[in-house]
């Protein structure tokens, strides 16, 4: 049927943790803290306990764009909270085939902000990205809804555009750059409520939302960035016996794990050699004319002179430029002709 029942353990509010090696009793507290811009002075406003396993917190738009307050993000659930607001307790869904006596941590977050709404993209410790959509009246939050959006490979850290793309830095193997292709509304997929916890104790057990990664259908991949991290070993040898040593380095982790072989780039032809008479603050390179194939001028800026070389057969030091040579340039551009 879809769901799975599971020990409550979130929110606010549980029994602190105890160290029973050392005796001591801590508690995680939420609290809330108010800037005056006028009198330069901050203010602590409002504290109250939540879940010791909270992890992350996500700040929500306010005024006119949504109700303010957090999301608190604790193992396998996801609460709101703002001061003098009843927090609203969504358990995150969670796969199928994970062990109901195990929690779920979500490691970033994502939030996307338009005129007439927002959401929120979770991204869980198994790569799993969940849709957090908050429904309000002003300030007042009504209901959290969870639901699966796709499946991406563990992030750090997640970047939504308002181009259209989201960006999301790989905690191993190389980042990825995704674009949307719709924001789950339309998913047949069960979500989860705030709703379902109304009334349940924090130690009671509740109906789980089970989900099963899928091929990626809200979002397309559109390129990948080079990521070593984390690079486990790096050996220096001429493994393909080309005569020079190349590095080879092992990458990544588990199913995106790597190996990859590191040469030494092509040499650099050296030209000519002009002496300067001091540290420049500035090079540019001009053409004559933006038809040009290449670049004619080299100018370099020092803090109280302008050098401008000429570039052909050899470098060669420029007298009748037009630019005055004993104040700094700040800026080179080439301006096409004006046509009448």
């Amino acid at each position: 049927d879809g769901s799975e029942r599971v020990a409550s353990s979130g929110g606010g509010g549980p029994p602190p943790p105890a160290d029973a090696a050392a005796g001591l009793v801590y508690t995680k507290l939420l609290t809330h803290y108010e800037f005056d811009l006028g009198l330069n002075t901050v203010t602590r406003k409002w504290s109250d306990p939540v879940d010791p396993t909270a992890n992350l917190l996500v700040a929500l738009p306010g005024g006119d764009d949504g109700p303010g307050g957090v999301l608190v993000c604790s193992e396998s659930f996801v609460t709101f909270r703002a001061p003098g607001h009843p927090e609203r307790r969504c358990l995150l869904p969670r796969r199928r085939d994970m062990p109901a006596d195990h929690g779920l941590l979500v490691v970033s977050h994502a939030l996307h902000r338009q005129k007439d709404l927002f959401f929120v993209l979770l991204h869980t410790e198994l790569g799993d990205v969940l849709k957090v959509s908050v429904a309000h009246t002003g300030a007042v939050v009504s209901e959290v809804v969870v639901r699966y959006f796709d499946t991406l490979p563990t992030s750090v850290a997640l970047v939504i555009l308002r181009t259209g793309f989201l960006f999301a830095a790989s905690e191993a193997g190389n980042h990825t750059f995704y674009q949307f292709q719709g924001v789950g509304d339309d998913d047949e997929l069960p979500a989860a409520s705030s709703t379902q916890l109304e009334g349940v104790a924090l130690d009671g057990e509740v109906e789980a939302v089970l989900i099963e990664p899928r091929a990626l259908r809200n979002l397309v991949l559109v390129d990948e960035v080079d990521n070593f991290a984390p690079l486990t070993e790096l050996r220096a040898a001429d493994v393909t016996r080309e005569g020079s040593v190349q590095l080879c380095a092992l990458c990544g982790r588990g199913p995106r794990s790597t190996v990859r072989v590191l040469r030494h780039g092509l040499a650099v032809a050296e030209l000519a050699v002009s002496e300067l008479p001091g540290t420049p603050t500035a090079v540019w390179t001009v053409r004559t004319s933006a038809a040009a194939e290449y670049d004619s001028f080299i100018v370099v800026s020092f803090v109280n002179a302008t050098l401008v070389l000429s570039i052909g057969e050899t470098v060669e030091e420029v007298t009748d430029s037009g630019l005055l040579g004993s104040v700094a340039t700040l800026s080179v551009q080439l301006l096409d002709a004006i046509r009448s």
